[in-house]
């Protein structure tokens, strides 16, 4: 009887630290999300209006007035599961992560476009299709990685988007800047879990020199 007695008594502790430790771990994370919306907040003088606001699950925002040369620039911050014991056993079993998607569209089609997948070449540029054979397959050495391009001079995209890598190749997932598209011509796939409020000013600075880039003729 005894024994029973302390294994209920231990159990219900157990399950305690597990309630204190996951309510701990999802207020951390809810205050490292709101920094980090808070740091696109400052990036520009637009300021973010929320359809969700910051919370432990991520937050969706859009610029407004969107930063120049875009029409809309909006984020996405799916935060994956918390960093507690209950969180890692969710993950293990949704594999689920973290994803910041960036959503931009420009006032007129891009004239310059780019396609790039980390560990694979884009399925779209390869794809066969009509226009497919207009991509081209480039390789950087810089960034150890190819990509495919589309339009008459793609340099300055290219140089920007070397840039960006430069900056937060770790992070990036996916990048696409394409002009077949009516609601996104631009779209930054990226790991926001490591994101720094602190670095989102020169990632939006970096996405607009991005955009800028796309439209030259």
């Amino acid at each position: 009887m005894m024994d029973e007695r302390l294994l209920l008594a231990a159990g219900a502790v157990l399950m305690l630290l597990l309630v204190i430790a996951w309510t701990a771990a999802r207020l951390q994370t809810r205050r490292r999300n709101q920094t980090l919306a808070a740091g696109f907040d400052s990036s520009t003088r637009s300021r973010l209006v929320y359809a969700s606001p910051p919370s432990a699950g991520g937050f969706n925002a859009h610029f407004e007035p969107p930063p120049e040369p875009f029409v809309r620039l909006e984020l996405r911050y799916h935060g994956g599961a918390t960093v507690d014991p209950l969180g890692l056993l969710l993950r293990m079993v949704s594999g689920r992560t973290d994803e910041l998607v960036i959503r931009a569209l420009l006032p007129e089609r891009p004239a310059a476009e780019l396609v790039w997948a980390r560990g694979r070449i884009p399925e779209r540029a390869m794809a066969r299709r009509a226009r497919a054979s207009l991509w081209m397959q480039r390789r950087s050495d810089l960034i150890d990685s190819e990509y495919a391009v589309r339009g008459v001079d793609t340099t300055a995209l290219e140089y920007v988007f070397v840039d960006l890598q430069a900056r937060f190749g770790a992070l990036l997932q996916r990048v696409s800047i394409l002009a077949d598209r009516e609601d996104v011509h631009i779209e930054v796939v990226m790991h926001g879990g490591e994101l720094q409020g602190s670095a989102t000013p020169a990632l939006v600075t970096t996405l607009r020199s991005l955009g800028r880039a796309a439209q030259r003729r």
